[in-house]
């Protein structure tokens, strides 16, 4: 069966806009919370980074790639009770743009 490559970008709010108090605090909580979800069932993998060539970036400023044994297991883990919440309380409040990019790994 082909793996699965779940890629996610983000755009973060500028500091006046942040529910928090930086940008730095934003992404330290919200790394600490997107790596939490390597222990959830799912993904096999799950790597994040800035851009390393801001001037590709689109001004996306972090992104995830994520593999998953199956289409079915991203899907399982994409309305899961932790990543749901991850989403929710860490992500959305916090970013201006999201992009995500599903591809068969062949």
């Amino acid at each position: 069966m082909p793996k699965i490559v779940h890629i996610v970008l983000w755009k973060l709010k500028r500091p006046s806009a942040l529910t928090s108090t930086s940008t730095e605090e934003v992404l330290a909580k919200a790394k600490e919370a997107i790596n939490a979800l390597k222990n959830v069932p799912g993904p096999e993998s799950v790597h994040l980074g800035p851009p390393l060539l801001d001037a590709r970036a689109k001004g996306f400023d972090y992104g995830l790639y994520s593999i998953f044994s199956s289409a079915e297991a991203l899907q399982t883990y994409a309305v899961s009770e932790a990543h749901v919440k991850v989403v929710t309380e860490n992500v959305r409040p916090n970013v201006d743009d999201v992009f995500a990019y599903d591809f068969v790994l062949e």
